[in-house]
């Protein structure tokens, strides 16, 4: 007899690739630990409430930002005056570091989605920093690449792929990064759903009516903000069709 299971075993098994990806991009996770003292020791620390925002798009970038503790979105704004969710940022993550390495103007904006604490160092002191530390500029570099690859990933899926293959793959990539569960693959979603049409490009009505649709078919459970999958591989297959 079929293990009742399979699906869910085989979503653990693919999972991994999820969370690779994600840990790629992670900063902080790639320092030895004499670098991240080398780091704090240039570094202030502050603290950001729910909803305020670290930095705006077009302002000067003074600073780059290495997130300690909570979430934050970077978002920019469409020409139509659309709010879009370029990526959320967990701990571990570098903000600001473009404009540290261009000195262009800021391409986001970062706001906190939860209450946040940062290490906030300045543009002459993080570039003085990478100059001592030459192996982390090739580990930033690699940071950079990653965050670009899973843009570009994006930007197909825009281009290609219908809402409920946006919504699919939106979902494994959160469960990817924000997973709650080893033996069946969930997440509770870290934003709401007009945050989650934000980071799809999708409207809220077609995050609702996507997320009925994958109920109807059985592949996931969602109960408020908990999405749990039960046919990993077909919302898999669903989200690269």
């Amino acid at each position: 007899m079929a293990d009742p299971r399979g699906s869910e075993l085989s979503g653990n098994r693919h999972l991994g690739r999820y969370r690779r990806s994600v840990a790629d991009q992670v900063f902080l996770a790639r320092l030895r630990p004499s670098e991240r003292d080398a780091l704090e020791a240039d570094a202030r620390h502050r603290q950001f409430g729910t909803g305020q925002t670290l930095f705006f798009e077009g302002d000067e970038g003074g600073d780059v930002y290495v997130l300690v503790d909570g979430l934050v979105k970077v978002v920019m704004t469409a020409a139509s005056g659309r709010q879009v969710i370029l990526g959320l940022e967990s701990a571990g993550s570098i903000l600001g570091e473009l404009s540290a390495i261009d000195g262009q103007p800021r391409s986001a904006s970062a706001e906190a989605v939860t209450a946040v604490d940062v290490m906030v160092l300045r543009v002459e002191d993080f570039r003085s920093f990478l100059v001592e530390q030459p192996r982390v500029a090739t580990e930033l570099l690699e940071v950079v690449v990653a965050r670009l690859r899973r843009t570009s990933e994006r930007q197909l899926e825009f281009g290609a792929g219908d809402a409920l293959a946006r919504l699919c793959s939106c979902l494994l990539l959160m469960i990817g990064r924000f997973g709650d569960g080893e033996d069946v693959p969930s997440v509770s979603l870290p934003i709401a759903q007009q945050e989650l049409a934000d980071l799809t490009g999708l409207s809220r009505e077609a995050v609702v009516k996507g997320l009925r649709r994958l109920r109807q078919l059985g592949w996931v459970e969602a109960t408020g903000r908990t999405i749990v999958v039960r046919d990993f591989p077909a919302v898999e297959a669903r989200a690269l069709s």
